[in-house]
């Protein structure tokens, strides 16, 4: 017997509220991506060139690479998509030439102007719209430009920066979860720093069960990070890791993660600003 005309109607109007329901779980869940900083799964970086917090030494014989290439798990979209390149005043040094290469398409690519390289530390940040599952992902990364006489310079000053090491760090404590973190940066400069963190207990014993220390650096005033850095154990309940990740001038907020088993993870973020 042929359904009624209300029949079809309800049935009709229980499809739309459906297919509402799903669009509107679906664009939630996009917009959520969207405007996160992480990238869990989609289009990830499989490798940096230059890598990430590496020194590029530049010379005659070592003249400085031509762009930034990054490979991705997926295929960036390129209309969307892209790569920037700034210097330590957050000004672009890349040609605004994105592209997409590699037999599979899921490398891309920006070249560099030259002219605007001196020594220094350079930021890349990157946005990639997959054309396989259609999620946005973001990050960012450091790399450093470095003359053989601007490396040399740095070895002579070593011992008169580690003298004054003192009077230019930055250190801070914070209690999360009844542990006792203890942040430092030092020389507390834009460039290269080492980062320490150490962790007690109440009775002043290093936990045990921290296995990974990890910290995620973000400048919202200059569009950059995270920018992601894993320390290494240097002893009972400290861990430390050198690197330019303080790239820029501004305010920093430093996430720090650190991964136990038996617990949940211990997270704390400090803001700092850097010295120029």
């Amino acid at each position: 017997m042929p359904q009624s005309y209300n029949s079809l109607s309800s049935n009709a109007t229980a499809l739309e509220i459906l297919l509402v329901l799903v669009l509107g779980t679906s664009l939630l869940f996009y917009g959520t991506n969207q405007n996160t900083n992480y990238a869990y799964g989609h289009a990830n970086p499989v490798s940096y060139s230059p890598s990430a917090n590496s020194v590029v030494t530049s010379g005659q014989d070592k003249p400085l690479p031509d762009d930034v290439t990054i490979l991705f798990s997926e295929r960036p979209e390129p209309k969307v998509s892209y790569i920037h390149v700034t210097n330590s005043k957050n000004e672009r040094v890349d040609n605004n030439d994105f592209k997409i290469i590699g037999q599979n398409d899921r490398g891309a690519s920006v070249t560099l102007d030259k002219n605007k390289i001196p020594d220094g530390v350079y930021s890349v940040s990157w946005l990639v719209l997959s054309l396989d599952d259609g999620h946005i992902s973001k990050g960012s990364y450091v790399f450093r430009v470095q003359s053989p006489q601007e490396q040399q310079s740095q070895q002579i000053g070593a011992s008169t920066q580690q003298a004054n090491i003192s009077n230019n760090s930055f250190v801070e404590q914070a209690n999360v979860d009844d542990v006792n973190v203890t942040f430092k940066v030092t020389p507390f400069y834009v460039g290269e720093n080492s980062f320490n963190v150490t962790f007690t207990e109440k009775s002043g014993e290093f936990p045990s069960n921290i296995n990974n220390v990890i910290l995620a650096f973000t400048n919202p005033q200059a569009g950059l990070g995270p920018i992601v850095a894993t320390l290494n154990k240097t002893g009972e309940g400290k861990f430390a890791a050198q690197g330019s990740y303080l790239s820029q001038i501004g305010n920093w907020e430093i996430k720090v993660t650190a991964q136990r088993s038996g617990g949940y993870d211990l997270n704390h973020t400090f803001e700092v600003s850097p010295i120029t």
